[in-house]
Formats: structure tokens, sequence, C-alpha cells
């Protein structure tokens, strides 16, 4: 802690001091107004409208963050822990409040992401950000509204869609230590009846270990058709490939085994409105394909494969932004082959059923937001899921909220049947079930933004992964009792419009209430602070700093802390080329771990140029 306070002291110091040099301007208090949230009732609402628990990250603010994948984006957001294991393209995954991988839903535009062929998480590294056009997260369980999956939180990617205030191309390009490169183009059109955006990319690395090379490409894509004033139809789809070495961790080190990864999905999206009445329906069918194996096998280039294949349908109507149903179905298909002897290991499938209803409620200064869903689940008990969300505004600039919900998540095949690479089969796993809630205050004027929300969360038979050094393979085990609880402090203060500071600090306990012991990566003390400040027109410098507190892994081993500086520089040198630059863990310390065995880098560099016509 002493070392980050050290190191915030002297980012203020020199703020202080640069801001001697800066034309002080007023700042704009309507900049943030109009601001919409639509992941949490599935309708636009006001942002100052809704509950304390919810983070949009938009996507200037990707921009500045340079990020190249969903999960840099999220790393730093408060009641975000991220745990990476090493490398570019190595498995990356966010927890919130203490929940795992699994227990956090990604949606993509709506559409869940998570792979319950596996772990049940998100493959964060298979969403460039060159695709998103803004992020949004709820803290807290979205199981009412989402289901299964949602248990710890929900971050919803809105992808990018042509306008008639998107430019009409867009190529970037970076270079970075490791002969990382970033680079893509996206084209966009749009009319008064339709827009088209297409977005092809590609990313690539040596990597800092041996056999830690990355290289993938990635082609977004999506059409839009204005049926009528009131209507239209939306196709989008995605199609990303990878081929990447795994280097393994630092006690089983490989300097030979491999993987490759194939993704693909379509989505058909039709709105429309009818007087008082809201519908949207939307259809999807995503494709993931993996391969493991051996660059030097005698007996192949893969040995194992898995296949896992989502396919969905989605439908609600809303009557005057008051009253919203949904229907959902949802089937999963899993299957492991082995590709040496060309045997099918594993066939599975999964269906979800599901029916929701949601109200909006005014009554003056008060909001209350009731959902009651229930799921039907071809391999569990039917589940009833109830929530509650209420917001009372003091003043314009003051806020108070609470949310509780029922919360649910099943095992993934992959924890219940095991697989070659991973997990070890737990058969007799049970689906995770309980209580969240929280309760917040924010304040803001325009200027400045104070928020504190404390939460609690009780669970029976959460699951945790742990490493068994035996098999060297994950076992998934249910927890009879935990609990996670803590606080979450956020602050922005708008200086003035060219002088911004943004900090966020979680507090966390989760602990095995029977046995009294911590849950594994759940850091008790997350830090970040943020400062970005425009000192003559055309250039902007932002630095961030990050300080993470020792954590419990799954071998009984404890993380060290650790504290973790970045800066960016951007200048735009004509009107539409910017050329930016950043560094990254500028105090070089090259023993911190997020994942424990997966050493990450020491100070790295990235330059690159952004074209915006």
């Amino acid at each position: 802690m002493r070392k980050f306070i050290s190191l915030l002291a002297v980012l203020s110091l020199a703020v202080s001091a640069f801001t001697q040099t800066v034309i002080a301007a007023d700042y704009d208090e309507d900049e943030n107004e109009g601001e919409v949230f639509l992941s949490l009732t599935k309708t636009a609402e006001p942002l100052s409208d809704l509950t304390t628990n919810l983070t949009i990250i938009t996507e200037e603010e990707i921009k500045e963050k340079s990020a190249k994948t969903l999960g840099e984006i999220v790393e730093d957001e408060v009641g975000v822990s991220y745990k990476a294991y090493g490398p570019l393209g190595q498995a990356q995954s966010i927890s919130m409040r203490g929940s795992a991988a699994g227990q956090v839903l990604v949606l993509v535009d709506g559409r869940p992401v998570n792979d319950i062929g596996t772990g049940g998480g998100a493959d964060f590294t298979a969403i460039p950000a060159s695709m998103i056009e803004r992020v949004e997260i709820i803290r807290g369980s979205g199981a009412a509204l989402y289901g299964t999956g949602a248990f710890g939180g929900v971050i919803n990617v809105i992808t990018k869609k042509a306008t008639p205030l998107t430019p009409n191309v867009n190529p970037y390009f970076s270079y970075g230590t490791f002969n990382t490169i970033n680079a893509g183009i996206t084209g966009a059109y749009a009319n008064d009846v339709i827009s088209i955006l297409i977005a092809p990319s590609m990313l690539s690395s040596d990597g800092y270990r041996k056999n830690s090379f990355y290289d993938s490409k990635n082609i977004f894509g999506k059409i839009g058709v204005n049926l009528t004033e009131n209507s239209e139809i939306i196709l989008s789809g995605q199609a990303y490939n990878a081929d990447l070495g795994n280097p393994g961790s630092l006690t089983y080190a490989s300097e030979t085994a491999k993987q490759f990864e194939d993704n693909n999905y379509l989505k058909l999206d039709y709105n429309t409105k009818i007087e008082d009445f809201k519908f949207q329906v939307s259809g999807y069918n995503a494709n993931y394909t993996r391969k493991a194996g051996d660059m030097y096998d005698a007996w192949g280039a893969y040995f194992s494969e898995y296949n896992t294949v989502n396919t969905g349908v989605k439908g609600n109507v809303t009557y005057k932004e008051m009253l919203t149903l949904g229907l959902e179905w949802d089937k999963t298909e899993f299957k492991q082959k082995d590709l040496i002897y060309d045997t099918e290991k594993i066939n599975r499938s999964r269906e979800n059923a599901a029916a929701y209803l949601q109200a909006i409620l005014k009554f003056g200064d008060l909001t209350l937001i009731p959902v009651v869903r229930g799921d039907k689940n071809t391999d569990y008990e039917d589940v009833f899921t109830p929530a509650l969300s209420a917001v009372y505004k003091l003043t314009d600039e003051i806020k108070v909220s609470g949310n509780v919900s029922k919360v649910w998540n099943a095992p993934t095949f992959g924890q219940i049947y095991g697989d070659d690479t991973w997990y070890a089969p737990a058969p007799n796993l049970k689906p995770e079930k309980g209580i969240s809630s929280d309760f917040g205050i924010e304040y803001n004027n325009g200027t400045i933004g104070i928020g504190v929300t404390g939460f609690y969360i009780t669970s029976e038979d959460l699951i945790q992964n742990i490493y068994d050094l035996e098999t060297y393979k994950y076992i998934a085990q249910n927890v009879d009792e935990a609990r996670q609880y803590g606080y979450e402090v956020e602050a922005n203060y708008n200086m003035t419009k060219d002088i911004k500071h943004k900090l966020n600090y979680t507090y966390l306990r989760a602990e095995d209430t029977k046995t009294h012991t911590d849950l594994i990566y759940k850091p008790m003390h997350n830090l970040n602070y943020a400062i970005t400040v425009k000192p003559i027109k055309d250039l902007k410098i932002s630095a961030d700093v990050s300080y993470v507190t020792t954590t419990l892994c799954e071998t009984g081993d404890y993380l060290k802390d650790y504290c973790i500086v970045n800066a960016r520089a951007d200048y735009q040198i004509m009107k539409y080329v910017s050329l930016w630059v950043k560094g990254n863990n500028l105090t070089n310390d090259d023993k911190y771990q997020l994942s424990y065995g997966y050493p990450m880098p020491g100070i790295t560099g990235t330059a690159g140029i952004d074209v915006r016509f």
C-alpha cells in the first residue's frame, strides 16, 4: 500500500506542477447528460436514474487505454479482478465481487459468449477492442434477467454500428515490444435506409517466454436496414482464428505445446415499434473450436479437439418503457474428440428455456424495478429467480439505491466431464445458488462524482476449481457455504475540461464460512488511479496506477502484491491522423504474477498510428 501511495503522491505533484502551464477551462457540466444504460433493464434508461452498481466504458475511454482485447478494457474497473496466464493470447478471466470467471456472464450485443465446454469463462482475447463501441458492466447478480452465468455480474459488449457520424475509413497500426503487431481497418457507410460496417484486423506477438507466440486474425461485420421509420433488421457476425503456443507454468513449462482456435458467429436482430409497444427478436448461432497439441508430436500436430455450438432465440416486448415480457431458448452442444485415435470422447447437449417479467415503476423520486424469471433446464431442476432494484433521488445530484436477487449457476461440461488439458471429471457437481445484495449512495454534479456501494453475497455449493498436483489438472469442487462481502468506492474529478482524475477502490472478503479459509484469487484490496491531461490542444497525456494485494492461489501459495504504472501520450498531428505511444509496467516489476507460475512481463512499450476520415 505504501508503494501505491508514494506513486500516487508523485503523480499528483506532477499534475499540480503541470496544471500551472495548462489554460484552465470551465468544465461543461452537461457533458455526460443523456448517457443511457441498456443492460440493467434491456431498455435504454438514463444512467442517472439507475442503481450505483453500474459502469459504462465509452469508445473514447477504450481508445485512451490502447487496449487490444476486452480483457485489457475492463481490467482496472471498480469491482473487477483481472487474471491472466501470462503472454498475449493465453487465457484471461474476470472476477467480480469475489465470483469465479464462469460466474460473470459476458454478452456481445446481448448474446452469451461464455464457453460451458470448459470452465464457463469467456475468451476475452477473442473479442478484439477494434469491434467494440462501448462496454456496460453490472456488478452483482443479473440472474433474474439473464439466468445462469450471471451470478457475480454481467459484462455486455456493444459492438460498433455504422452511422452518418461514423468515420468512413479508420485504419490503425501499432508495433510494440516482443514484435507485437496490432493492425486493422474499419470501413463504414450509412444513409437513411442502410448501414454497413466491416472491420478486419490482425494481432500477433512473439511473446516474452519460449513458445509464447500468438497469431490471430479477425473480421467483424454488421449490416442494418431500416425497413420503416420504426423498424429495423440487423445482421452481425464475426470470424476469428488464432495459432498460439502454450508455454505452461514455470514449474511445468513446455517449449512445444500449442493451440489452435476457430470461432465464428452470426446474429440476426429485428426491432420494431407499434404505438406504445416495442418488440425485439434475435436469433444466433455460434461455433467455437479449439485444438490442443504438440508441434513435435510424432502422432500429429494436434491430439484433442473441443467443439462448442451455441444456438438461441430471444424475444421481448416492452410496453411504454414500463413493462417488459421476455422469452428465451438456448441450446449448447459440446463435443470432445481424440484426434490420434479418431474417437469421440464426449458428446453432450443442454437446453434452457426461460421467461421473465420486469416492471419499471416510478413514484416521483423513487424508482422500483422488480423482476421475476423462471428457467427450465434439461440437466437441472426448474429455477425461479426473483430480484428487486430500488433507486431514490434525494436531490438532482444525490441518489441512493439497493439491489437484492436470488442467484444460481449451472456447472459446465468441462467441470463435470473433464477434458484432456484442463479439467479432471467431477460428475457429482451441484449447481451454485445464493442471495446477492448491495446498497449504494452516489453524488454527481457533473464536475465531481463520488459513489460508495457495499455488497454481501451468500451462497451454497459454490464451485471452486482446485489444482491437483498429482494429475496436473483442475478439479471442480462444491464449497458447502461461502460468502463474499465488501465495498466499492468510485471517484471522478473533472478539474477542468482538460484535466480529469479517476479513482476506484475495492475491498473484498471471500471465504468458506465453515472452514473460514479464503477463496482463491480474491485479493482483499484493489486500487486504481488514472489521470488525463491535455496541456495543449492536440496533445493528450494519461497515466494510471494499479495496486493489488496478495492473494491465495490454487496450490495454497500466495501471490505477492504488486503495483503497476502505465503512461500514454496521444498527439493529433493533423485533422484525421493521430500518433500515440504507451509504456506499460514502467516500474519494471518482472516478478509479479496474476496466476501462480505464470510471470508477467517487465517494462514494455508500444507506438501506433490511428487514422479516422
